[in-house]
């Protein structure tokens, strides 16, 4: 899957190696994403509907008092995309592996519930079992990440309700490809944006 279980590996291996410090945490998240493509425009158009999907993963969160970094790695399934090419209806399956880096701005906070926001990038590495497109999508797409949470504790436990906005960065799908025999020369940057709603449980 254009290299995609090399990276992820190589980073498993760093976030699961990397000494426990004061206040670090791993821990587990899942939840729901809600995804958009933009449009295609150019010599050919393409008109793609948004879609509903899950993500699920592991993270690896450090809190320097009001200041934190989390590094995660989540798989994220957008369920099938609806997409309309040239008039011609056709749909394909669509999912990414999501690396979040996020910077953590904690707030004022009671002994039990901290809220913070966060912002950073995120790199992901999408594809498709349907061959045209799994070839016409870019094999690493960059987004901005912006969002907020509460830090809940409960004992050695804490709970991570959050709701993030992602917006893309570079091109999600290349400026030029081929899908049904029809040549796609893009003028403009294809990019996806997701909202997610997430719960992580850090141990």
């Amino acid at each position: 899957m254009k290299q995609t279980y090399t990276v992820l590996t190589l980073i498993l291996m760093i976030v699961i190696l990397t000494p426990m410090q004061a206040g670090a945490q791993l821990g587990i998240a899942a939840g729901l994403n809600y995804d958009e493509l933009s449009d295609i425009s150019g010599d050919r158009e393409a008109a793609f509907d948004n879609t509903n999907g899950y993500h699920v993963g592991v993270f690896y969160d450090v809190s320097l008092a009001s200041v934190g970094l989390r590094v995660g790695v989540f798989y994220r399934d957008a369920s099938d995309v609806d997409v309309s090419i040239s008039g011609a209806e056709d749909v394909f399956d669509l999912t990414a592996w999501d690396i979040p880096i996020d910077i953590r701005f904690n707030l004022s906070a009671t002994p039990f519930i901290r809220p913070y926001v966060m912002v950073g990038p995120v790199f992901s590495f999408p594809s498709s079992g349907a061959d045209e497109y799994d070839s016409a999508l870019e094999n690493v797409s960059i987004s901005g990440n912006i969002g907020a949470g509460l830090e809940l504790s409960l004992g050695s436990i804490r709970l991570y309700p959050e709701v993030r906005y992602s917006v893309g960065v570079s091109r999600f799908m290349k400026d030029k490809f081929s899908i049904s025999g029809v040549e796609f020369d893009a003028d403009e940057i294809q990019r996806q944006n997701s909202i997610m709603l997430r719960l992580g449980i850090g141990f």
